[in-house]
């Protein structure tokens, strides 16, 4: 039997941050210690190719693989980009073969914004939390929210199980957005202020999330304090920029989540002005998950966890849905045939 999951299941859920950081967590150890593997993010795009990955005006298709062998996880992933936004994934019992389950997610088309918040923005948002909990110093003195979107509010909802903090300053990377205190007061016992520029929030944070569609940089090193830490989320392409090649200059520790990171546009040209090389980039956010090296070494330390999003995270917020659903009965069991690759 195959089990089809659909979004009208998934919202019959109850997933919180704290679910999806775990298992994000696990997954990211697991990469550490060499029990996880995955295929880079294959997409094609359709339309809009002179235009950033997932920008309005884009069509795309992608695909890719993740296996979790702690887990016992393997997860093949198809993502459709059109008017809407659709997320297949086949659960494989990686002993059999057999597929245990189809889950399709969706959310809004290009331009409408979330009312509350949902498993993309926790995937997400576990991401930069985690990057904060190994990577940041522990006096924390305000977090600074940089793009108040879908990566600003999971992230923020995130980072408030992560950390202690009481104070919060956003900024959407292009305006003053009143909006966000009022929604993420809701989700968060904290102060939020939204304040008139990045260099404000940067001032007054040492814990930064970056979640733009940038393609020209927002957060300067110029502005930079020591003792940051900066999870940077919304670069996901060779297009896309939130920081200046100084903010990678100056940091002490960088970290990514994979090596197409690389080809991430802030990063590729921090490389090009020679700003850093690759061997200053000291490994991937699972070896610091799993011990093998250290988020910073001393307060003063800039540090900074990179992120493309990966197949592997994705993966174990997928399985995580399966095992809910599973739980409370949902979802429509249908025969298993060869289209599934069950016998």
């Amino acid at each position: 039997m195959v089990l089809l999951i659909d979004q009208s299941d998934i919202t019959q859920i109850e997933l919180t941050p704290r679910e999806v950081i775990d298992v994000v967590e696990s997954a990211y150890r697991q990469d550490g210690m060499g029990l996880a593997e995955e295929t880079p993010r294959f997409e094609i795009q359709i339309k809009g190719k002179h235009l950033p990955h997932i920008a309005p005006g884009t069509t795309s298709v992608g695909q890719g693989m993740a296996y979790l062998e702690e887990s016992n996880v393997f997860i093949i992933s198809y993502t459709f980009h059109f008017d809407f936004h659709k997320y297949i994934s086949q659960i494989l019992d990686p002993e059999t073969g057999e597929t245990l389950a189809i889950i399709k997610r969706t959310r809004g088309a290009f331009g409408t914004r979330p009312t509350g918040l949902d498993s993309g923005m926790y995937r997400t948002g576990a991401a930069a939390a985690i990057g904060a909990k190994y990577m940041a110093t522990k006096d924390i003195e305000a977090v600074g929210i940089i793009g108040t979107g879908r990566i600003g509010r999971g992230s923020l909802a995130c980072l408030a199980e992560e950390l202690k903090f009481d104070k919060v300053y956003a900024h959407s990377g292009r305006k003053r957005d009143d909006s966000f205190p009022k929604i993420m007061g809701e989700h968060v016992n904290a102060e939020i202020v939204a304040v008139d520029s990045v260099k404000e929030v940067m001032a007054r944070s040492n814990v930064l999330v970056t979640g733009t569609y940038a393609q020209e940089p927002v957060v300067k090193g110029k502005w930079l304090r020591k003792g940051t830490h900066i999870s940077g989320m919304g670069a996901d392409g060779h297009m896309k920029a939130e920081m200046d090649s100084e903010v990678f200059r100056k940091s002490s520790r960088i970290v990514v989540d994979s090596e197409k990171c690389y080809t991430i546009g802030e990063i590729a040209r921090s490389f090009e002005t020679g700003a850093i090389t690759r061997n200053d980039i000291q490994g991937k956010i699972g070896h610091v998950v799993a011990g093998k090296i250290t988020g910073r070494d001393t307060p003063e330390d800039i540090t900074i966890f990179e992120s493309d999003g990966t197949h592997i995270q994705s993966g174990a917020v997928v399985h995580l849905i399966y095992k809910k659903v599973k739980e409370m009965g949902l979802g429509k069991e249908i025969e298993s045939s060869d289209f599934f690759v069950n016998s």
